[in-house]
């Protein structure tokens, strides 16, 4: 397993526990050792979109889709 999916695994683990600020800290270190990690962006893009953060949670996604079609 990638390093980075631990992170994704472990921020995913926040995300369902509704700490989602802990939650996007570990998106984020996933995303330091790949930032076209697809899964990673569309999940951080999930919880922002919990949080209410409609317009980054939307750049997410696009980002997201791009580094899928890019694969």
């Amino acid at each position: 397993m990638k390093k980075e999916h631990e992170w994704v695994t472990k921020a995913n683990m926040k995300d369902s526990q509704g700490l989602y600020e802990e939650a996007l800290a570990y998106y984020d270190k996933a995303l330091q050792i790949d930032p076209d990690d697809a899964d990673a962006l569309f999940d951080k893009a999930e919880t922002l979109q919990k949080m209410g953060k409609f317009q980054e949670a939307e750049k997410l996604v696009e980002k997201a889709i791009n580094a899928y079609v890019g694969n």
